[in-house]
């Protein structure tokens, strides 16, 4: 079928439609044609038609499009065209008028959306914020679970396994200080929430909860003769800022999912606190060390912040399909990041020839 959008001319197509709709699709790429119309859509005709016993003619504005037929193929299609009202989907078109040949529907409707004939009636595909979050809860809690069978770290930490070098623990404690010293980075954004006042007290009320753990995490580290100062000359590892870049661009430009990973990252992080505790107390590290991060473990604060991570979503009103499959794939990203942030720590701190990387010596 070929087209023609000049105003006023009309553009005929080869007679020879059979009473299924059969085309002379002579230079046409099926399986292009196929991919095009795979897509669900419910074409609706947006133009007059006038059905002749040679022709049918669709005008729009000024402009005709002829489809010449004969009687048989003039009836399929003036069929097919009053069926073309948005309540049925290509794939009904498709077993309704040319079972035998859905190439067909799909090289009719193909040519008349190109003509600006058709709109989409398909209804919208949404899901609710909060079905949203518990849909990324799942999948996130899901791949957490494979990471830790699988990390390094978690390995040399189980009580099953021969004691790991004190070192790696002492590096949880400096890796995790430098993400939680970096939060403002990747929760400032997000603060200011424009689209609900509602969420941004949610986010306003989660964040003030989560503050002061890198001021724990200091006290302990000073325990162990590591002061502030030589905090500040220290580099974090080059996985641990990626969590933080990561973390940073999504509350910057993606700051709906990045609040979707809220709740989870705080459960996930607590949970691992609680095993990093028990294994210092296994090792007997230093009481002053231990103290200040047994703090953290606060079971009445991880469900606090799980259920304001609800409370955000459910005053998001929507979030449509393909945002909520980006979101998806972005779980994965996100879970990937956390699984090597664990998994370098067990690999650098358990050979370094020193506790801190200083920025001084370089």
């Amino acid at each position: 079928m070929s087209k023609h959008t000049a105003p006023n001319t009309k553009e005929n197509i080869p007679d020879g439609i059979s009473s299924d709709l059969e085309l002379e699709l002579l230079g046409l790429d099926v399986e292009e044609t196929n991919r095009q119309c795979a897509t669900v859509m419910f074409p609706r005709l947006v133009c007059k038609v006038n059905i002749y016993q040679d022709r049918i003619i669709c005008s729009q504005d000024g402009r005709e499009f002829s489809f010449s037929a004969n009687a048989q193929s003039s009836q399929a299609l003036r069929k097919l065209f009053l069926m073309m009202d948005g309540t049925r989907s290509i794939g009904e078109l498709q077993q309704i008028c040319a079972p035998n040949n859905p190439e067909a529907i799909n090289t009719i409707v193909r040519d008349l959306d190109d003509w600006g004939l058709l709109d989409d009636a398909a209804p919208l595909q949404v899901n609710s914020g909060i079905e949203t979050l518990l849909e990324l809860e799942e999948l996130t809690r899901k791949l957490l679970d494979q990471s830790v069978e699988e990390n390094l770290f978690w390995q040399l930490i189980n009580p099953t396994s021969p004691k790991p070098p004190i070192e790696v623990l002492y590096g949880f404690a400096i890796e995790h200080y430098h993400l939680f010293s970096r939060r403002c980075c990747f929760q400032s954004p997000v603060l200011s929430f424009p689209a609900s006042t509602k969420v941004r007290q949610s986010i306003d009320e989660f964040y003030s909860q989560a503050y002061g753990k890198d001021g724990l995490l200091m006290s302990a580290l000073n325990a162990i003769g590591i002061s502030g100062e030589e905090l500040t000359d220290t580099m974090p590892l080059p996985e641990t800022m990626a969590m933080c870049n990561g973390l940073t661009f999504w509350a910057n430009y993606e700051p709906v999912f990045s609040l979707s990973i809220l709740g989870v990252l705080a459960d996930s992080t607590l949970k691992n606190f609680e095993l990093y505790v028990a294994a210092s107390e296994w090792l007997e590290l230093h009481p002053g060390f231990i103290e200040p991060i047994r703090k953290l473990v606060n079971t009445k604060l991880k469900n606090e912040q799980g259920a304001l991570s609800h409370r955000i979503f459910e005053n998001i009103p929507h979030i449509d399909r393909e945002t909520r499959q980006r979101f998806e794939q972005q779980t994965h990203l996100f879970v990937e990041m956390y699984h090597n942030f664990y998994t370098a720590i067990a690999r650098h701190y358990s050979s370094a020839p020193n506790l801190l990387r200083r920025v001084s010596v370089i």
